[in-house]
């Protein structure tokens, strides 16, 4: 029987939420997926293949909001089939996902454990359903809520309004306020946040969907949002089921080894990626009929529970996972065996298996008698399985259900206990704690983690009391490198050492309990204490930060560093160039890679900061918290940093709905209702009908400030189109809020127009044109191939911010990918006559700096730079960019065969 480890992918710091995973043998199942998950992963040792299931603790953005991520990542590692498995929620978590989550080539299940309190379903001492149960592991679920008074509390100083009614025909609820909510006190009484349904059952999203709902969404007028109960989940399911249609080919076909039905898998996986996917093959993966039209499949999900305020959340409970490793037979005794008379065969094999023999031997008197032989006589005694418990408790409102969980149910009661007796017999090895603020320091917790075994490895994962140290080391070792060459436009990320709170202060802990920490791996079999896993990959930043200097440059990239700096000053010198409307403006790309982060790229982000007026955010694409967390410090109190940043942001634009531009606004806008002070003005919201019905489904999961007086204001982007309505489309009555609060946007950032200018990709995409009143303008081009809409609406732009995704010799291909090359998007700015170009979103098959090019030099050309994660660049210092491109080039060139990008073949 092969061994057994947990691993900590990610630990909880500004990048990152906590993740683990077990390993079987290669064979992996991961419990979490917050925000750079991804990365995370594709930049370790770990492969995705054999992936067998995700578990997730909460639907929430920190232990969900790289789900997407994922399962694109395992989709595109041909990876036939994923389980999810996560408490009530996770199905319409799932759904929200439908505008640019989807795969053909990938079956999807997802099981929702059941709600109801773990000791009120278990019968008697018999141990409740498993969750999830295989050779390899069998999986417990324990729901934890938050106590009852904690919610009262919460909710007691706010009254709620009814939100606006949705449209009749399922649209987006409002362009204006989402969800609208009033700020004055209210009576005492019960808490107003609805619950979700209790539920005794799993429910599975593969599970046959009732007939006749599907006949009902066949009916003139039907509307899904109104669905509630038993019907609202069944229609969950059908949407997922449309989502990921791929069927696995029947198991009964014994004509193929498994060998061969996996290459033929990988083969027709490949044919799909060449041809496009387009047309009919009879030998293609088997699919699912869509079910649904796409009317209804984009329309506004059902509520997620009934009653209550429907401004607010549902109060979903987290989960925690008891992991219980299989139980490993004794070894066969052969002397004994032969003591006994048992011979060589088939009975043998039986009593390994556990049963009682009866045969006939010899009675040493040349007779024969019948011997009843049972298996402890002859096979050792079974290898009890090793326990991990996973432990999520958000709030110190959760431990009351958390504790009643293993005192009122004698199955959980058995795995914490002190008794040798029960620590035979349910031994847990390890225990996993994810504790938010005020839970470890809480003397009932600390009391629950006492009660298992002093022998019991206790792993805890508390943002306080952890070093809030960087995790993609790659990036910021080349921004410690930079920032030699000017160390204004490139600050080394902010990152600490040293936690805000020192573990060995909080008194009373088990004795075996240590901080977690990134690659920390425990045996659970053969059982060993938590260690480093010796496989990981170097920490590349750590050592230098700790070093407290900057990383070394070769000689050669230090003359060149001098040299170039020396024709910066000079020029300086010269004053030149002259001072322009605009030059204070500062740009901060905090994400330049195109659908897949790397190790020196995120995906797409760009900050916009007017000095005076606010800060305008393009794109907001996975990880972009993290992305300004380290840009600008994150300070615990929640005033200063990334939070002043965070307060300044009045703007977000969403160009389109693929996933690397905006599955990172949700934890944005979550970020923003913990600010404190609360903010004093709202932020607005630019983006497509899709992105706001996006907003309010997933509102409905956990607090995104939707109903808040200063929360989010949606604007849609048809109503900014830079025709008029009727040259683009039908006008609709959500457009004209829309207009109104783009004017109020306007005139918060001081512009005199913010226009959106439709482009050409492969799905509707929107660029954006601002201009501002003092004489500065700003284009973007999102994803596009070369546009003639935005050359005429962005002509004399100061800055163009343009997609660069090929290299000058791959047109062809940026043709068939709705993209642009470098020397396109250089024309486009000389076309455009704009002053300056700032070249980003790269492909990931670029490693180090990607080849601009065209040239920038010459009349009427702009002075073009390429778009690093973390600068941080004035307009009016464009041109030092601009020169520094040799000297950035050649240090990119020194990093020779290092692993600078992901490897691509790790997926296949």
């Amino acid at each position: 029987m092969q061994g057994w480890e947990v691993s900590v992918l990610t630990e909880a710091t500004s990048d990152v939420e906590p993740t683990l995973f077990v390993n079987f043998g290669g064979e992996k199942y991961v419990f979490n997926a917050g925000e750079n998950m991804v990365r995370a992963w594709i930049s370790g040792h770990h492969s995705v293949r054999k992936t067998k299931a995700l578990f997730v603790t909460g639907v929430g953005t920190a232990r969900c909001g790289g789900v997407p991520g994922f399962l694109m990542l395992c989709a595109d590692a041909t990876i036939p089939k994923l389980e999810i498995y996560g408490p009530y929620g996770l199905m319409h978590y799932l759904a929200t996902m439908r505008g640019y989550t989807y795969r053909t080539t990938m079956a999807v299940k997802a099981v929702e454990a059941p709600s109801a309190p773990v000791q009120t379903i278990q019968s008697g001492e018999k141990p409740p359903p498993p969750l999830f149960h295989d050779k390899n592991l069998t999986v417990y679920s324990i729901p934890i809520y938050p106590s009852t008074s904690a919610s009262q509390k919460q909710d007691s100083t706010e009254d709620m309004a009814e939100p606006e009614p949705a449209p009749s025909d399922g649209s987006p609820i409002s362009a204006d306020r989402p969800l609208k909510r009033k700020r004055t006190a209210s009576p005492e009484g019960p808490s107003k946040r609805r619950s979700p349904p209790i539920t005794d059952r799993t429910v599975d999203s593969a599970s046959p969907v009732s007939a006749s709902l599907v006949e009902r969404a066949r009916a003139p007028g039907f509307q899904p949002s109104k669905l509630t109960g038993e019907d609202a989940q069944e229609w969950r399911k059908l949407i997922l089921q449309d989502m990921f249609p791929y069927e696995e080919p029947a198991e009964s076909d014994d004509a193929l080894s498994s060998v061969q039905k996996e290459k033929a898998r990988l083969a027709q996986a490949q044919a799909k990626k060449l041809t496009g996917g387009g047309g009919m093959d009879v030998d293609a993966p088997p699919r699912r009929v869509p079910v649904l039209s796409r009317e209804h499949f984009f329309a506004r999900l059902p509520r997620l529970a009934e009653g209550g305020d429907l401004s607010s959340p549902s109060t979903l409970p987290t989960l925690a996972y008891l992991l219980v490793g299989p139980t490993v037979r004794g070894k066969f005794d052969a002397r004994k065996a032969e003591e006994l008379g048992i011979p060589n065969g088939p009975i043998r094999g039986r009593l390994t298996k556990g049963e009682t023999v009866t045969l006939e031997v010899d009675d040493g008197q040349g007779g024969k008698m019948q011997r009843t032989v049972r298996p402890e006589e002859c096979v050792g005694p079974n290898e009890v399985g090793q326990s991990v418990l996973i432990l999520d408790v958000p709030t110190p409102a959760h431990i009351p259900s958390l504790l009643e969980s293993f005192t009122e149910s004698p199955f959980f009661a058995q795995y914490r206990s002190k008794s040798p007796e029960m620590r035979k017999a349910h031994p847990v090895h390890a225990v996993f704690h994810l504790c938010g603020d005020g839970v470890l320091e809480d003397e009932r917790y600390k009391e629950f983690m006492n009660g298992f075994s002093d022998d019991t490895h206790h792993i805890i994962s508390s943002r306080k009391h952890m070093a809030d140290k960087i995790t993609f080391g790659h990036s910021a070792l080349l921004q410690a490198k930079l920032n030699q060459l000017d160390a204004e436009m490139f600050p080394v990320p902010k990152y600490s050492l040293e936690p805000s709170g020192d573990l060995s202060a909080v008194s009373g802990l088990p004795p075996k309990a240590i901080l977690s920490y990134r690659n920390l791996q425990i045996r659970a079999r053969p059982a060993r204490p938590p260690a480093r896993d010796d496989r990981a990959k170097e920490d590349v930043f750590t050592s230098v930060a700790e070093s407290g200097s900057l990383p070394e440059l070769s000689n050669s990239v230090q003359e060149k560093f001098s040299e170039v700096k020396a024709k910066v000053d000079a020029r300086i010198a010269r004053r030149s160039p002259a001072a322009q409307p605009g030059d204070d403006v500062v740009i901060t790309p905090l994400g330049t890679g195109s659908a897949l982060p790397t190790l020196l790229r995120n995906v797409s982000g760009t900050l916009i900061q007017v000095p005076g007026h606010g800060t305008i955010l393009l794109d907001c694409g996975e990880g972009t918290w993290g992305q300004l967390a380290r840009s600008f410090g994150n300070d615990p109190e929640r005033t200063s940093g990334v939070w002043q940043v965070l307060r300044d942001i009045k703007c977000i634009f969403l160009s389109h709905i693929h996933g690397d531009h905006h599955m990172g606004v949700s934890k944005i806008l979550q970020m923003r209702t913990l600010m404190n002070p609360p903010p004093s003005e709202p932020v607005y919201v630019v983006g497509l009908r899709h992105h706001l019905m996006y907003l309010v489904e997933r509102h409905e999961l956990e607090d995104l400030g939707l109903a808040d007086p200063n929360g989010v204001v949606m604007v849609l982007s048809d109503a900014l189109n830079w025709r008029p309505p009727r040259l683009y489309g039908r006008v609709q009555p959500q457009d004209e809020p829309s207009l109104e609060n783009a004017r109020a946007m306007c005139n918060t950032l001081g512009l005199k127009s913010f226009t959106a200018v439709d482009v050409m990709h492969r799905i509707r995409c929107y660029g954006c044109v601002a201009r501002h009143e003092d004489g500065w303008g700003l284009a973007f081009s999102a994803d596009t191939m070369p546009s003639e809409n935005l050359i005429r609406v962005g002509r004399d732009a100061t800055l163009l911010i343009h997609e660069s995704s090929m290299s000058p010799e791959e047109e062809k291909l940026a043709r068939e990918k709705a993209h642009s090359t470098s020397a396109q998007a250089i024309d486009v700015g000389r076309r455009m006559r704009v002053q300056k170009l700032l070249l980003t979103h790269f492909s990931a098959r670029y490693p180090g700096m990607p080849r601009q090019g065209g040239r920038s030099d010459g009349t009427g050309s702009p002075v073009v730079g390429i778009a690093l994660d973390f600068a941080r660049i004035r307009l009016g210092d464009m041109w030092k960019l601009n020169m520094y491109m040799p000297a950035i080039q050649l240090m990119f060139d020194e990093l020779g065969e290092d692993p600078t990008e992901i490897d691509l073949t790790k997926l296949e």
